[in-house]
């Protein structure tokens, strides 16, 4: 998501969208996002001019910015919003499909095992509540405090998808891909649920593998 000297990225390309529009402003954004995963509802804040039609800006930009960027809406906020520190919760969805096609490999993740829906629900049960996220945080995370609090957590398939889905106060760096490919190799009997709940109450660091980025979605955010 954030500006990276040499590289495309999102917040890059909506910042040089605005430049062509005699827009120069500071970008915030509600969280990062590594390379390769997606976001339905990323929120973002910005200023600009008080001249603007907000209506007649979101339909420039979304033509500068197709097909990879989309604006669905831009309205005022608050003097003191904050796209990150201003969210009460976020939800998260992981997209893995049953059979291969390159038309959809960028956007969702491959898997040639068929998934034991009931074990994987039976595993996510065990996240829901507040815990100690650390040793699901990708290494080199520069935070605090580790304390997530997780609302919901299930999984089911859809046609030729499966689906596993989660929701939370806030979540740490690679968490829900630490998850995801935990949850993968529960199902596969590599690891147990009992693993999953050492690794949650800190008492043994088992895995920190991340699954792949192309299955993962920021789905939504609340304020």
């Amino acid at each position: 998501m954030q500006i990276q000297p040499d590289k495309i990225t999102v917040e890059g390309t909506i910042s040089n969208a605005l430049k062509k529009l005699n827009i120069k402003t500071k970008i915030t954004h509600s969280g990062r996002t590594d390379r390769g995963v997606h976001a339905l509802n990323q929120v973002i804040s910005f200023e600009i001019p008080n001249f603007w039609n907000l209506e007649k800006l979101k339909n420039i930009l979304n033509k500068i910015l197709y097909p990879s960027i989309y604006f669905k809406k831009i309205t005022i906020a608050p003097f003191d919003f904050h796209p990150r520190f201003s969210a009460k919760k976020r939800s998260y969805r992981y997209l893995i499909s049953k059979y291969f096609t390159p038309f959809n490999a960028k956007y969702t993740h491959y898997y040639s095992k068929k998934i034991d829906i009931k074990k994987i629900n039976n595993a996510l049960g065990n996240l829901i509540g507040k815990h100690d996220f650390e040793y699901f945080a990708k290494t080199g995370s520069d935070v605090n405090n580790y304390i997530r609090e997780i609302y919901k957590a299930y999984a089911f398939e859809y046609k030729n998808v499966y689906v596993i889905k989660i929701e939370g106060n806030g979540f740490l760096r690679g968490q829900i891909r630490i998850i995801i490919n935990f949850l993968l190799q529960i199902n596969e009997n590599k690891l147990t649920i009992n693993d999953l709940k050492k690794q949650l109450n800190k008492e043994k660091l088992i895995s920190k593998h991340l699954a792949a980025p192309n299955g993962l979605y920021l789905e939504r955010i609340w304020y």
